[in-house]
């Protein structure tokens, strides 16, 4: 009877790390965090590893006025 919620409590969990993982990604940590737990943490850390972090686009910065 514990041994089944020991093991979601464990894939939750290592959900999560993948969640954190997946901070600087296009998707950020929720999206990361809930298709890691759709599929398995397991495959979306092989997604992560074989993507790279979100390209941020910076805005050129107005000239400061005095």
């Amino acid at each position: 009877m514990v041994l089944p919620v020991v093991g979601v409590l464990v894939y939750v969990g290592f959900s999560i790390l993948v969640g954190f993982c997946g901070i600087e990604r296009r998707m950020g940590f929720t999206g990361t965090f809930i298709l890691s737990l759709l599929l398995t943490p397991v495959i979306m850390l092989i997604v992560l590893l074989l993507t790279g972090p979100a390209q941020r686009a910076e805005r050129p910065s107005r000239p400061q006025s005095n």
